[in-house]
């Protein structure tokens, strides 16, 4: 067990160095390892949410048409490995091993930091493996994500709207000029349908770089039901299809059996039933709105619950009113120093009555399980770290 960690340990170190804009050392990287990027069908997905949920659902419909798929996203939820995947199935710790063996001393003589070596390590695996389309999720913006020196020429747009702005810039339109500048010359990009302004800058951005943009994604028949739940995921499906025939002949029957079960954890998904328990990892204004729609859509009318920890980087002013329509308790935790203490958490709401706090989340979890009844409704937002916690108690 302790050799089948090695490469993990490695990686998890770096994780110190923190996140470094730029291109520069992917590119290093990329280099040492053969340019293995070059040899690769890629596809990037850029955006602020929904990228994963796009990301699972294109690789699901290339899947079932016997396409053989890299996908690479970020974060994961319980194991490093859940961001490296072919056709559904996780990368092996011996691969990793093997990697880090060969390449650990460039790695840290250039600096690279922990998701710089990952994309670089899923492009290794991706070519090794002879994929033949390799999906990759851009990390965080566009202009300096290391998923952006991937060079890839097809890329998609999910819905643009206001997260990492102590990083990208404090308004949206900067946020979008960042994430516009992942398009490359003479690409091709398809984007779901944005604030005007938005579009805008990504038509701007696509003339700029002499690529085509099209904002008219495939339809699909309304009689089939995505497995993710939610208005929201309609546009991130309708986005995989598209791009799904830009390498692919679509039936029907193909498009209904791929997009009924694609399993992406964590996306209002149902944990268990009777009580009803969701875990969703909407993290800023934008995704919690999404959620709440998601959760009156079920027109649930019994107690529902919230257990809520979200990063102190997020601001989600914007959509504490709707969850304090939705739920009549809020129990507020904290997963760890990266999150919002619980005393600040819970100030940003204006209804105190519907508010507990629990220092521990997974105690939060065991009393509500305790206290909870068959008919009631329990739902646990606020981030990927709520994985491990998740899987350990259900």
């Amino acid at each position: 067990m302790i050799l089948n960690n090695i490469g993990k340990d490695f990686l998890l170190s770096l994780e110190t160095k923190g996140i470094k804009l730029g291109l520069k050392r992917t590119k290093q990287l990329f280099q040492v390892c053969g340019n293995p990027e070059k040899d690769l069908n890629s596809v990037q997905i850029v955006g602020t949410n929904g990228k994963g949920s796009t990301a699972a659902t294109l690789s699901n419909i290339l899947c079932e048409s016997g396409i053989k798929v890299g996908l690479y996203t970020s974060p994961h939820l319980v194991d490093l490995s859940e961001r490296i995947q072919i056709n559904n199935n996780p990368i092996d710790d011996t691969f990793i091993n093997n990697f880090i063996d060969l390449f650990s001393s460039d790695i840290e003589l250039l600096g690279c930091t922990f998701f710089e070596t990952l994309t670089a390590m899923a492009a290794y695996y991706f070519k090794d493996q002879g994929v033949e389309v390799a999906i990759f999720e851009t990390g965080l913006g566009g202009k300096f994500d290391s998923v952006t020196a991937c060079n890839s020429k097809l890329q998609l747009f999910t819905k643009i709207s206001i997260d990492h702005s102590h990083i990208l810039g404090d308004s949206i339109e900067k946020i979008a000029t960042d994430k516009s500048c992942a398009i490359h010359s003479n690409s091709i990009c398809y984007s779901v349908q944005q604030d005007h302004n938005i579009s805008q800058i990504l038509i701007d951005k696509a003339k700029e770089k002499s690529a085509e943009i099209n904002f008219n994604l495939e339809n699909f028949n309304d009689k089939i039901i995505p497995s993710l739940f939610g208005n929201h995921q309609i546009e991130n499906t309708r986005l995989a299809i598209t791009a799904a025939k830009h390498f692919i002949n679509l039936s029907e029957n193909n498009i209904s059996k791929s997009i009924s079960n694609v399993h992406w954890p964590g996306r209002v998904e149902l944990i268990q039933d009777n009580p009803t328990v969701y875990f969703d990892v909407s993290h800023n204004d934008d995704s919690i709105h999404a959620f709440c729609d998601a959760m009156k859509s079920l027109n649930h009318t019994n107690k529902k619950i919230l257990i809520i920890s979200i990063q102190k980087t997020k601001n989600i002013t914007e959509s504490i009113p709707k969850l304090e329509n939705i739920f009549s308790k809020i129990i507020i935790t904290s997963l760890n120093e990266r999150m919002y203490s619980t005393q600040i958490l819970s100030s940003m709401f204006s209804n105190k009555t519907k508010i507990e706090i629990s220092k521990d989340p997974d105690k939060a979890i065991k009393n509500t399980m305790k206290d909870i009844e068959d008919n009631e409704l329990l739902a646990i937002i606020g981030s990927h770290y709520w994985g491990e916690h998740i899987y350990e108690n259900f």
